[in-house]
């Protein structure tokens, strides 16, 4: 989060400069509430909002920061004054106002059927349309329309998607409570045929994300080693719910073998959170058949440039043989895992919940040179602009 909490530096500066510029409020409030600083959100939108009682965006951060603060009667009058300012023509608005009017309402079937319709209105989803796929899929859970969310999950992942499933990843953690719907598909697609009990593979859930995702959650070792528990904790950031993390102890891991598809790579989402010594290192060893092995270590100029990114996906090895038995070893560093998953990617952040923030994509776009000469020295706008380069692969 040191990223994110420069840039409020820069923002807050600019403010100072120009109090009455509801552009660096807006980038502000929304760097706030991806740190979780959710009451300065709110400051710095009632500070946009006396100075643009019409911006709609403003209205739009403000009733999702309360539904997170969970103040629902506040969420849903700020909801209200935003779909009346909303503009019809703006597709993504329209997506996000049918993802929080979900939110709001998901325990009152009758207002969800009304959001479904509207959905369904608008022509050629495809999977493309991530965001209105999501909403739909949850809907029609909610609806108990099982087959038609499988039908809406399956188009999640096709096409030319599927070669970003991280970013499935980002939307599909909010569908894993819904355990009669994962027992439903599992049942459908003969999964539950299949045996995990080696794997410590107990949920239906995590049954499906490995047999048709190739995602080893790293929670499941729980289930074949008590001792490991200590280490258990829950994440609302992480795909399963619950990570293993190395605190300030020594934490080694051995992972059973898994069965992947040949000449990918290993993809893990980890959590580097704090450096305990000069002498850390993340060891990853992989024990392929007929007695070979290979080691990937990461030392500590690699896991600096790691430290307080946050959750990231980062690729290891790529390998060519089915069957892998791996072990990872932390030491000296505070690290939370939450899976392992095969593919082609390379390390990539991941933010929970950015996908409806408003111009999330833009958040610290290319600044003009006469913003730069007047905010910022030079050494400055190159610190931010490396920060841009991060935020921008969000």
């Amino acid at each position: 989060m040191k990223q994110y909490s420069k840039a409020i530096l820069y923002f807050t500066k600019a403010n100072i400069i120009d109090p009455e510029n509801i552009h660096n409020l807006n980038k502000r409030a929304i760097a706030y509430y991806i740190i979780q600083e959710y009451d300065k959100v709110l400051l710095d939108l009632d500070k946009i909002i006396q100075l643009d009682p019409l911006n709609s965006s403003a209205y739009y951060l403000k009733s999702l920061t309360y539904y997170t603060k969970n103040d629902i009667n506040n969420a849903k009058i700020s909801f209200k004054k935003y779909a009346a300012l909303l503009n019809s023509d703006n597709f993504l608005a329209k997506i996000q106002l049918y993802y929080l009017g979900y939110l709001l309402n998901e325990n009152i079937s009758k207002d969800l059927s009304n959001v479904l319709t509207n959905i369904n209105q608008i022509l050629n989803i495809d999977s493309n349309n991530e965001l209105l796929l999501l909403i739909r899929c949850k809907i029609h859970i909610e609806l108990n329309k099982y087959y038609e969310a499988i039908v809406d999950l399956d188009m999640l992942f096709e096409g030319e998607y599927k070669k970003y499933y991280y970013k499935a990843f980002s939307y599909i953690h909010l569908l894993r409570k819904h355990s009669d719907f994962w027992s439903y598909l599992c049942k459908v697609r003969e999964i539950d045929k299949c045996d995990f009990t080696k794997l410590g593979i107990i949920n239906e859930f995590s049954k499906y994300m490995y047999k048709e995702k190739e995602v080893y959650f790293i929670s499941n070792l729980t289930n074949l080693d008590s001792k490991l528990c200590q280490f258990q904790e829950s994440d609302i950031s992480s795909l399963s719910g619950l990570v293993l993390c190395s605190k300030n102890e020594k934490l080694c891991l051995d992972l059973p073998t898994l069965c992947n598809d040949p000449a990918h790579f290993f993809i893990y989402k980890i959590n580097v959170k704090k450096i305990l010594s000069k002498d850390c290192f993340i060891k990853f060893i992989y024990y392929f058949r007929y007695d070979n092995q290979s080691e990937h270590i990461l030392k500590h100029e690699d896991v600096s440039k790691l430290e307080g990114l946050g959750w990231i996906e980062y690729q290891s090895l790529t390998y060519k043989l089915n069957g892998v038995q791996i072990s990872i070893e932390i030491n000296s560093i505070e690290m939370q895992i939450d899976y392992v998953r095969y593919g082609g990617s390379s390390t990539r952040k991941i933010t929970p919940m950015g996908y409806l923030l408003p111009n999330y994509h833009q958040f610290l776009s290319n600044v003009p040179e006469t913003f730069k000469d007047k905010y910022f020295s030079r050494k400055e706008m190159e610190n931010l602009l490396d920060l841009n380069d991060i935020l921008s692969k969000l």
